[in-house]
């Protein structure tokens, strides 16, 4: 009996302790359970409606541009599909086997759309990741899989700018090379690139799509969309292409979309663009109005299955607001015979780039714009293919529009600016007289009595055997004598007669709207520092000279300018004195047609010039055309009375002349090239258009850009504004 009671003790202890084991056991658990339901709750509740809940943001319908008249629609949406993958649904590669589950799954889905049988899906996905990865980062995907890529070389759009012994700026090009896709890439290649543009967008959200492959038609994605059961990564998403109905004739203004840059994706995140894989404007108005037409996105939530497909619609939905429509100041029946006039003028003499712009000059509104070469911006709304291979590889650059972004000496059409400088500064007087009695010789001043060392400067007419004798501002201007110009720019020495000098120069022409940017609504415009003593020094080391003066004041030397630049300072010689911003919008109205914007006029400044010296200027390009000496006279037209200034400016265009030996390109005259360009408003009386017209390497401007303004004017005069011509 006395054996029994430690065990019956021990028994005891044993249950207590079990109890307490259980006890402990229950509050770790009602713990646990605590933490994960309240504590944590929260988060895995996300967790779980991320995997039961799907956002999907549904891309407004973007804003329709019109022409001036509302009639002609310009650029427009057609539907379209997108196949896309989401990374999260994509199974991870296990490391316990030899398979790469992941790169099966892609390999699988290829498949599916037919990358390894059909030629033309395997060139679109590679295209499509051209240009979502770039040149670098497709060549190193494709590469890095062991497939050999060929290059093609192109010009990258900079130019290197150097000074040639005759004191022109030269520019020269340079080349980058890039991959060639015009050859379908192997499933390996087509598949690392898949896999790069997937990993790329892991670091962002692994939610979010990935495209693949865009521009599917409606069947084509119905029939992808039926293996998402077994293939739950795909999405089959809408995705409408841009359509540019007039193709390459308002490519230039209208522009194109693209995929959101990736050197640019978080600039596009922090301003609201949640799907990295959305197309905006990268060119043109597009670009430039990208949030007026792009509209609002709308969200909709979705309940989905175990495989990712979507079943019902939750929650509130938040329709798309669609993109404001454009009502451009352009007039298509304008654009188009500016089009014919300088493509038909530069076919004729074997041209290969030519500008033409007209804009009003009372507000500064851009009636019409061409820039030539020109392109079809369908290319970029549907896939990159041969035809954009072939703008890749054209030397001509056809993207650039040199309306905005080419800068040229603008020769004799500067010449408004410095008699402008000249007749406020009391350089001359309208009546003051200057003598062309041919060549003039700017002495050297270590040798003033050597006129073998005397630097030499000619008028176009001194070639001819021509002189024109004792001139004024209005003569002169029509006869486009350089002697004159150079007198009331630079001086005379010898006569002691000041002229301009660098620094009037330049504040006039940057008063006239040169140097600085327009600030046109469109992107890729481009300006100049203005060239000065100072200038001249920080860049070159050297000193400038009454030569660099002489240069400078008909248009030559250092000066550049791009035509719009030009064009924006004869419409302020039309108007009489006021710098208007020139703009490509007129309206922009919602999809009930609601004025949401009108078109204001946007004055830059205004000129500080009496009106009596802005009045002898505007004569003198009367005298231009409407006398028997001016060198424009070629563009009258009967019933309208046309004010204009011709332009002949030579250039230099560097060559290899000898093996690691360069100079300019000369003529079979041994002259350097030259372009041809022309500015004109009318009426006179009461100017409602202003054009500047400009062929490289045209030649003479009067027999080159004149024409083609004239058919410019002649098409205003019939069709747009016909009245005109019966009065």
């Amino acid at each position: 009996m006395l054996e029994q009671r430690p065990t019956s003790d021990t028994s005891k202890l044993s249950m207590v302790l079990f109890r307490l084991a259980l006890f402990a056991l229950f509050l770790v658990m009602v713990g646990r359970l605590f933490q994960l339901q309240i504590v944590e709750g929260e988060s895995y509740r996300t967790r779980a409606d991320d995997n039961r809940f799907e956002e999907v943001e549904a891309p407004a319908p973007r804003g329709v541009i019109y022409d001036r008249n509302g009639a002609a629609i310009l650029a427009r949406n057609r539907p379209s599909f997108q196949i896309a993958l989401v990374p999260e649904d994509l199974p991870f590669d296990d490391p316990a086997t030899t398979l790469d589950e992941r790169t099966a799954e892609i390999t699988r889905i290829l498949q599916v759309i037919h990358a390894d049988t059909d030629r033309d899906v395997a060139l679109r996905i590679a295209e499509l990741m051209f240009r979502r990865l770039g040149r670098l980062d497709y060549a190193r995907a494709v590469e890095g899989a062991g497939i050999e890529l060929p290059y093609v070389r192109v010009r990258s759009g900079e130019q290197t700018y150097t000074i040639d012994s005759d004191g022109f700026l030269v520019q020269t090009p340079e080349f980058i090379e890039i991959p060639d896709i015009s050859q379908p890439l192997p499933m390996t290649g087509l598949v690392a690139l898949v896999q790069r543009a997937i990993a790329i967008g892991e670091l962002g959200s692994a939610s979010d799509d990935v495209p693949i492959l865009d521009v599917v038609e409606r069947l084509q994605a119905q029939e992808i969309a039926e293996e998402v059961y077994r293939l739950p990564a795909i999405r089959v998403n809408p995705a409408p292409v841009r359509e540019y109905v007039y193709g390459d004739l308002v490519s230039h203004v209208l522009g194109f979309m693209g995929p959101i840059p990736a050197a640019l994706a978080q600039q596009y995140r922090e301003n609201g663009y949640a799907n990295p894989n959305e197309r905006v404007g990268l060119s043109g108005l597009e670009a430039s109005y990208q949030t007026e037409l792009r509209g609002a996105p709308g969200r909709t939530t979705y309940e989905v299955d175990i495989l990712g497909r979507r079943m019902r619609a939750v929650g509130e939905v938040r329709e798309p607001t669609p993109g404001l429509n454009l009502i451009l100041n352009i007039d298509l029946r304008l654009q188009q015979a500016m089009r014919d006039a300088l493509q038909s003028k530069m076919e004729e003499i074997g041209a290969q780039w030519g500008v033409t712009i007209a804009m009003n000059p009372q507000n500064g509104a851009v009636l019409g714009m061409v820039s030539l070469p020109s392109y079809n911006n369908n290319v970029f709304a549907e896939r990159i293919n041969e035809d954009y291979l072939a703008l890749e590889r054209d030397d001509r650059k056809p993207l650039i529009n040199y309306a905005i972004g080419g800068l040229y000496p603008p020769g004799s059409t500067f010449k408004m600016v410095t008699a402008t400088a000249a007749l406020v500064d009391g350089v001359v007087g309208k009546h003051t007289t200057i003598t062309d009695a041919g060549p003039m010789y700017l002495m050297n001043e270590y040798f003033p009595n050597d006129l073998s060392q005397a630097q030499r400067f000619v008028s176009w007419n001194h070639r001819f055997g021509i002189v024109h004798g004792p001139m004024n501002v209005i003569q002169a201007m029509a006869l486009s004598n350089d002697i004159y110009f150079y007198w009331i720019g630079g001086g005379q020495p010898r006569a002691r007669f000041r002229g301009l000098g660098d620094k009037k120069l330049a504040e006039w022409a940057a008063l006239y709207g040169y140097g600085e940017r327009t600030g046109i609504d469109l992107p890729g415009e481009v300006g100049v520092v203005l060239p000065t003593d100072q200038w001249k020094r920080q860049l070159f080391a050297e000193v400038w000279t009454t030569g660099d003066s002489y240069n400078a004041a008909i248009g030559q030397g250092y000066i550049l300018a791009t035509p719009l630049q030009v064009l924006v300072s004869t419409a302020t010689i039309a108007n009489g004195g006021t710098v208007y911003q020139p703009q490509v919008v007129y309206q922009m109205v919602d999809a009930a047609g609601g004025l949401q914007y009108d078109y204001t006029p946007k004055v830059v400044r205004q000129l500080p010039v009496s009106r009596e010296i802005m009045e002898t200027i505007r004569e003198s390009m009367w005298a231009v055309v409407n006398t028997d000496i001016g060198t424009g006279a070629a563009v009258r037209i009967d019933g309208v009375t046309i004010a204009g200034k011709t332009g002949t400016a030579e250039f230099c265009e560097v060559i290899e002349v000898a093996p690691e030996e360069y100079d300019c390109r000369r003529t079979e005259n041994d002259n350097l090239p030259t372009h041809a360009s022309f500015v004109a408003f009318a009426p006179y009386e009461n100017p409602e258009i202003a054009v500047v017209t400009f062929v490289y390497e045209g030649g003479e401007g009067s027999q080159t850009a004149v024409p083609i303004t004239r058919a410019i004017l002649e098409a205003y005069f019939t069709q747009i504004s016909p009245h005109l011509v019966a009065n």
